[in-house]
Order: structure tokens, then C-alpha cells, then sequence
């Protein structure tokens, strides 16, 4: 049977749309091995030179290095010339990967609702649950993937959906969960906020507070990160071209692995521009200081911004079983929790 012949400006078309997908995924891949090489020596000091290695140091570890070492083997595939068969058996990888990145990230933003509520199980529980809807989801939109046909002549093995609607699950759960996490994280700082603004003192209005740089961070990520799957969503839905359909699909997992990463470091790097001091199980007030090193080894004692709320407001606040602006067991633990969690070790 003779093949089909190909209009030829279709295939121009047709090459051009893919050659832009192509380049626009290694470019998203370049960005992030050239942030990792940026960050590196914040990474080493701040994770590898850390006493000792916990499962915050590896869910740090899988969220650095899976993405950038997996969307190698992807970058790859996009230039391979496959046999059908083999392409088929590769197919699902892209989205199995994203599944492990999702739910390593998925687990670091729990435990940071979990840590700014006050060490709330209800909160843990309702964003497990949440997260795990979440990959349901998304292995339910992405066993509906199949590979871009593509005209004689032009190479590459990617994914796209049968069905176009059910393919952009895989980023509408990811825009749904995110916005989720976002309210409760601003719905709670938020809170804090204005009650440290009610104290009034002087200290208060202070911008290099934990409490500001969770708010500031929080509202970054969700930007990037809303932006980025909404657009991967809309072009998968909407794009009549399907050799432009996957063309945001890589840079919205790569840009979310990016983006918690700095929030990570930015988290260490408060953790060496104040200090705090705690006893008995209290905070008490934030004590700014002029040395970025000492006041975290001198004594052995921690380092990080908490709180400007005075020891003496808190107790007030707690008279009664009441913390306003709080929940758990007592004012301010969330905050000694927080830093728990990112591994700031005395």
C-alpha cells in the first residue's frame, strides 16, 4: 500500500508546532538544572552540612533531583525515532513521574498546614485526604494518554490524551489542590498576622518575620504555580493544533519543583537572620539580630524569625484554654513546629 501523501503545509505546520513544543520543554529542563547550580551553595550549607539526615532531607531529595534526572530521559524521548511499540510501552512514563513529584510535594505542603495549625491532626487528615483525591485523579486522566501521531518524517515520542477534557484533570486536580492549601495557609497567616499587628508594639511592623515570609512565599507559589497548570490545561483543551497541545506540560512540573525548592531554602535562610528563644514549651518574643551566624550557635541555641508577639500578650491570650489567631494546644507551637519541620536542629 502506497502511504498517504501529506499535504505539505500541513507538515510544515505540523513540524514547526512540534519543534517549538520540543525546544520549549529542554528550555523549561535548562531552567532548572541552571536554578539547582545557582542555589547550590545554599543547598550545601543549608541541607548537606545539617547534622543529620532525615525524611525532611529526603523529601528535599526526591523533589531537587527527580524531576531534573527524569525530564532527562523525557527530553530524550522527544527526539527518538521509536518504533510504535516501543513508544507505547514508554508512553505513561512522563505522568507516572509526575505522580512521584506530586505526591513528594503534595506530603511538604501538608506538613507545613500541619505545622501552621498548630500540630492539628484534622488538618493532616484533611489534606491527606485531599491529596490523595488528587493522584486518583490524576492516574485516572493520565491512563487516558496515548502518543502524538506524527506525519512520516518527523520524529518523537509524546503524550498526549485521547480525550482531551479528561487529559486536563491531570492539571485542573493540581489547580484545585493548590488553591485549596493557598486559602488555608492565607486564612491562617493572615489571622497571625493581625494579631501581631494588634499587639502594638513597636516590633510588631517588623517585614523579616516568619509569619511575613510565609504569607509572601505562599502567595509567589500559588501564582507560578496556578499560572502554569491553568495554561497547560487551557492549551490541552482548547488548541486545535495537537503538536501544540504538551507544549506547557513539562514546564509546569518543572517550575513547581523549582519553586518548592526555594521556599525550602528561603525557610533555612530565615532560620540564620533571627533568633528566638524557647524554654518550657513557650515562645517567647523575636530578638532580630546584627550577626547572621552567631546567634544560632551561640549557646546552641536555634535561630529563626517567630513571632513579634510579646511572651506576656501570649499568655494573656492563652488564659482560658483561648489563643486568638491560633489553634493547638498552645500559642506559638506552631511556629517551634514549623522549623521542626524543615530540620533546624539545635
Amino acid at each position: 500500500m502506497e502511504p498517504v501523501p501529506v499535504d505539505p503545509a500541513h507538515f510544515a505546520k505540523t513540524a514547526h508546532h512540534l519543534m517549538a513544543s520540543k525546544m520549549y520543554s529542554l528550555a523549561s529542563c535548562v531552567m532548572l538544572f541552571y536554578d539547582i547550580a545557582l542555589t547550590m551553595p545554599d543547598e550545601v550549607e543549608k541541607i548537606w552540612m545539617q547534622p543529620r539526615f532525615t525524611y525532611m532531607t529526603l523529601l528535599w531529595t526526591l523533589n531537587r533531583y527527580v524531576a531534573p534526572l527524569g525530564y532527562m530521559v523525557i527530553i530524550a524521548s522527544f527526539h527518538m525515532d521509536w518504533p510504535p511499540e516501543t513508544c507505547d510501552r514508554y508512553i505513561l512514563y512522563p505522568e507516572a513521574l509526575k505522580i512521584v513529584i506530586t505526591l513528594v510535594i503534595g506530603i511538604i505542603f501538608i506538613l507545613r498546614l500541619y505545622a501552621i495549625y498548630g500540630k492539628s491532626t484534622v488538618v493532616a487528615v484533611v489534606g491527606m485526604v485531599l491529596l490523595v483525591a488528587e493522584l486518583c485523579i490524576k492516574i485516572w486522566a493520565f491512563t487516558d494518554g496515548a502518543r502524538l501521531d506524527l506525519p512520516e518524517g518527523l520524529v518523537g515520542c509524546i503524550l498526549v490524551g485521547r480525550n482531551h477534557l479528561r487529559f486536563s484533570f491531570t492539571w485542573i486536580s493540581e489547580l484545585i489542590f493548590d488553591t485549596i492549601v493557598f486559602l488555608l495557609t492565607f486564612h491562617r497567616t493572615l489571622r497571625h498576622y493581625r494579631f501581631q499587628h494588634r499587639s502594638g508594639q513597636p516590633g510588631s511592623r517588623r517585614p523579616h518575620t516568619l509569619i511575613h515570609l510565609i504569607m509572601k512565599d505562599g502567595v509567589t507559589y500559588f501564582a507560578v504555580i496556578f499560572a502554569a497548570n491553568a495554561i497547560t490545561a487551557s492549551i490541552f483543551l482548547w488548541s486545535p493544533e495537537p503538536g501544540i497541545k504538551p507544549i506547557n506540560a513539562s514546564f509546569s512540573t518543572l517550575i513547581t519543583s523549582l519553586m518548592v525548592s526555594r521556599l525550602i531554602l528561603n525557610l533555612k535562610s530565615a532560620a540564620q537572620t533571627a533568633s528566638v528563644w524557647a524554654s518550657g514549651g513557650r515562645v517567647s518574643g523575636v530578638s532580630q539580630s546584627d550577626d547572621d551566624e552567631a546567634p544560632y550557635r551561640h549557646h546552641h541555641r536555634q535561630t529563626y524569625v517567630v513571632s513579634d508577639v510579646p511572651e506576656d500578650d501570649i499568655s494573656k491570650e492563652a488564659e482560658g484554654g483561648r489563643a486568638e489567631g491560633f489553634m493547638g494546644d498552645e500559642a506559638g507551637d506552631w511556629q517551634d513546629l514549623f522549623f521542626e519541620l524543615v530540620e533546624k536542629v539545635e
